[in-house]
């Protein structure tokens, strides 16, 4: 039998089981800070004065963080360009 007649073999799901195991803990590790960090805190920027669960806040920073990571090397290639 050629290898163009032989049936395929059904893709294997070797090696995903770590995924499922890390998924798992970085699920458990954010319910724990999420948990932990529930209570009301009051904020303070510039002239907004407001209380809202630190988890907000803390996931706010965060998005922030991200997005500055994220576009400070694309506007920095940009502007090599130029």
């Amino acid at each position: 039998m050629s290898s163009r007649n032989r049936p395929t073999e059904p893709a294997r799901e070797s090696g995903t089981s770590w995924k499922r195991w890390a998924l798992l803990v970085v699920a458990a590790l954010l319910l724990i800070v999420i948990l932990q960090n529930s209570q009301t805190v009051e904020f303070h920027l510039l002239f907004i004065n407001t209380s809202s669960p630190l988890i907000l806040l803390l996931l706010g920073a965060a998005v922030v963080g991200g997005a500055i990571g994220y576009l400070t090397p694309i506007v920095r290639r940009d502007r090599s360009r130029d």
